[in-house]
Order: C-alpha cells, then structure tokens, then sequence
C-alpha cells in the first residue's frame, strides 16, 4: 500500500509541475540517482556486496594516455 502511495504522489507532482510550468515531463533517465548522489550508489552497492558474504576494497581506476 505505501509504494502504491509513493507511485500515485510521484505521479500527482509530475502532472502538477507539467501544469504549472507548461513544460513536458523530461525524464531524468534510468542513472539519475547514481548521477544525482554517486556516494550513496557507491555505499548500497558496498552494502549490497557485503550482505553477499563479500568484502570489497576499492583502488581509483587509473588513467591512461
């Protein structure tokens, strides 16, 4: 019952914003979040990993040319 809550208020402020703006809705795209806030991504792919039964260590990836 709450997702369906969370679904129809999602889609109650889209049409809002559609309305007063006069604007299409643009759709931010499936990598929005991970755009949005890539050391949340980062921390539930680490939790993710980790309730696997995997411990991971991260190294930057290095540059090349």
């Amino acid at each position: 019952m709450k997702a369906l809550v969370a679904v129809e208020h999602a889609m109650l402020t889209a049409a809002w914003h559609m309305l007063t703006t006069a604007e299409l809705y643009q759709d931010p795209g499936a990598d929005y979040f991970t755009r949005h806030s890539p050391g949340r991504a980062k921390a539930r792919a680490l939790g993710q990993l980790g309730s696997l039964g995997y411990h991971v260590t991260l190294e930057p990836l290095r540059q090349t040319g």
